[in-house]
């Protein structure tokens, strides 16, 4: 059991997020592709462990883990983000 903010999550023994991303990124369309993702709680190390390996890059929001490319203050910076991104293919977080 993981307990949370207002929650308390009960996951099974030996099974995480980075080993569930290592796992995708050997399939169609995901192999050969760089993996970028964003998250914000301690479930999440485990897929910022893997990133540097798979090419990848991690951003957290407002928590600082190991081997990020950045931080983003809050979730509507990594909105800010991804709209500028979607627009002009660039997106940092501040």
């Amino acid at each position: 059991m993981l307990p949370g903010k207002a929650v308390l999550e009960v996951k099974r023994p030996n099974v995480n997020k980075g080993d569930g991303v290592r796992e995708l990124m050997r399939h169609p369309p995901f192999a050969g592709r760089m993996p970028v993702f964003i998250g914000d709680d301690v479930t999440d190390e485990s897929v910022f462990a893997v990133l540097p390996g798979l090419g990848g890059k991690g951003f957290s929001v407002g928590r600082h883990f190991a081997g990020l490319a950045g931080i983003f203050d809050s979730p509507m910076d990594v909105r800010r983000a991804l709209q500028r991104l979607a627009s002009s293919g660039q997106a940092q977080p501040s």
